[in-house]
């Protein structure tokens, strides 16, 4: 999907004059530079960036569309593997807590591997190992609470 950097030139304006004004609620110091100095220069940095999108996007109105889909937003396949990423998300915030973090990475890897052409004998062993490394890495290495959900009785 294209859409016009002047959009999104003015999205990053409305985002940095909320940043800004929101910093000016932050509560003064003695000092001259307090806890909103680094907010307002960053919502500056932004401001500039946005002036330079919608300059860049009102050159390219001559040529371009303000918006356009992509070549493969009329394949099916390609539309349906996309929104299956958006929905394992949704699937994924839902089922979390009660099947737990391996089952429900499993199911998420494999189902993905195989929409993206991943044969079963491939897929499966790949979805398992994989969701036992992220685990791993995330629940022993870094401390991470992962859910266990229905394996609470052999959880490590």
């Amino acid at each position: 999907m294209k859409i016009n950097d002047t959009l999104s030139g003015l999205l990053l304006a409305l985002f940095a004059a909320a940043i800004f004004i929101y910093a000016g609620t932050f509560p003064s110091m003695r000092q001259q530079i307090g806890p909103a100095l680094f907010p307002q220069l960053l919502a500056g940095g932004f401001m500039i960036c946005a002036f330079l999108l919608i300059c860049k996007g009102l050159r390219q109105t001559r040529t371009e569309a303000w918006f356009s889909l992509p070549p493969w937003f009329g394949e099916r396949r390609a539309v349906f593997a996309y929104l299956l990423v958006l929905l394992s998300l949704v699937f994924y915030i839902c089922a979390c807590e009660a099947l737990g973090f391996l089952p429900t990475a499993t199911i998420l890897l494999l189902s993905l591997s195989m929409t993206f052409g991943a044969r079963l004998a491939v897929a499966m062993p790949m979805a398992i190992a994989s969701a036992l490394g992220i685990h791993c890495i995330f629940y022993k290495l870094l401390k991470v609470p992962l859910p266990w959900g229905m394996l609470e009785s052999i959880a490590w």
